[in-house]
């Protein structure tokens, strides 16, 4: 399964790339994480300084236009699984919350579909039962819940506490520092220990799939199994 770069037909026109999550064996699942990458990056080197320097409306109103594009994006590439990223701000946001709930109360999208990775990069706020609400709905429906980053940044233990999260995702940088190779493997057997699954991130090289798949990692995410997509 090969996905391009897709740009949005809609008013507002978003630009993503796509990356394959394959098992411990390399095998394709038919899951894919749309990764979104801004037109203009507004002066900043990377994605992750143009994120950061986003206030927290913009990030909210990011999020419902992404979001939007969920069921066009379902609809031309066709994955069996389709994660998408959200902000923890986003979540007590009641026009992010009114739009997602549309979705899902009109079957604009269908929640067995797809994975809400939700960022650890930074701190969750104290959810409102609307918000546990709507997620709770969610994965009734079929929907998975994503811890992204995990160990990087914001633990969201909240949400590991109640039950609402199925994955957990894990960044490839632990790899690079040999000191670190104990805490990933914790990692790794921490998601078993609570029966989630655990993705290991940004998998570049086969040294890095291969010490992944020593560490214990279930599935693996990285352009190492996308050689047809550039960045």
């Amino acid at each position: 399964m090969n996905f391009a770069l897709a740009t949005t037909s809609n008013q507002q026109k978003l630009n993503f790339q796509f990356q394959e999550i394959v098992d411990k064996h390399g095998l394709s699942q038919g899951w894919v994480e749309m990764l979104y990458r801004p037109n203009y990056m507004k002066g900043h080197l990377n994605v992750e300084q143009y994120f950061k320097a986003l206030n927290t409306l913009q990030k909210i109103d990011l999020d419902i236009k992404i979001f939007q594009q969920i069921n066009h994006i379902l609809d031309t590439h066709k994955p069996q699984r389709l994660s998408v990223n959200l902000m923890p701000m986003s979540l007590l946001s009641p026009q992010f919350r009114s739009s997602f709930a549309e979705m899902l109360d009109n079957h604009i999208i269908s929640p067995n579909q797809l994975c809400i990775e939700i960022v650890e990069t930074e701190s969750l706020p104290h959810l409102c039962s609307s918000s546990i609400d709507l997620l709770q709905s969610f994965r009734a429906q079929g929907g998975w819940i994503a811890l992204d980053d995990f160990g990087t940044g914001f633990a969201h233990w909240e949400l590991l506490q109640m039950g609402l999260i199925d994955i957990i995702k894990v960044a490839n940088q632990n790899l690079r520092h040999l000191k670190s190779n104990d805490f990933t493997y914790g990692l790794s057997k921490f998601a078993k220990s609570l029966d989630i699954i655990s993705v290991l991130e940004g998998v570049e090289t086969q040294s890095d799939y291969i010490k992944g798949v020593e560490l214990g990692f279930e599935h693996f995410q990285g352009w190492y199994f996308n050689e047809g997509v550039t960045q």
